[in-house]
């Protein structure tokens, strides 16, 4: 685990260094009135910091610590996977089927990897957290969601 971790503190120290220069570039503004690389500065400064200290951790840890710390291994890299490809095809396919259905699909989904047996409970909760959320944002908040090729809305 120490060259994975110091390996992945390595990329995420350079990634925020990245986004740190591309969103002074976009203008900081101030805080009462942010520009559109506000946050994004933030953010960099926080990974950057949090790994900074991942890096000096494993560094300076004994060797023992690093005995005790067990590989992650493929098998326990299934279920995150699963769900990072059930993301990235509710992403692409939120225009097509709109938001109520792709929002079902992904909730059920999530459930389904962590939890398969339950499949009927996870169905029900899909279908009320997919409705309630559309109420709060579509309805309340009024945020505009696409509909897809269907149409659906309520």
């Amino acid at each position: 685990m120490n060259g994975l971790n110091k390996g992945s503190s390595l990329f995420l120290i350079g990634f925020s260094i990245v986004i740190f220069f591309t969103s002074r570039k976009l203008g900081l503004g101030d805080p009462q009135s942010p520009g559109p690389g506000f946050f994004p500065f933030l953010a960099s400064l926080l990974v950057f910091s949090l790994s900074l200290l991942v890096l000096i951790k494993d560094l300076i840890g004994s060797p023992k610590d690093r005995e005790k710390e067990a590989f992650i291994g493929w098998a326990k890299l299934k279920r995150p996977a699963s769900l990072l490809v059930a993301l990235s095809a509710c992403a692409l396919l939120l225009p097509v089927f709109g938001y109520l259905i792709i929002s079902f699909l992904l909730v059920f989904s999530m459930f389904f990897i962590c939890e398969p047996k339950k499949w009927y409970i996870h169905i029900l909760t899909s279908v009320i957290i997919a409705n309630l959320s559309f109420f709060v944002f579509y309805k309340v908040l009024g945020v505009r969601f696409p509909t897809g090729l269907f149409q659906i809305v309520w």
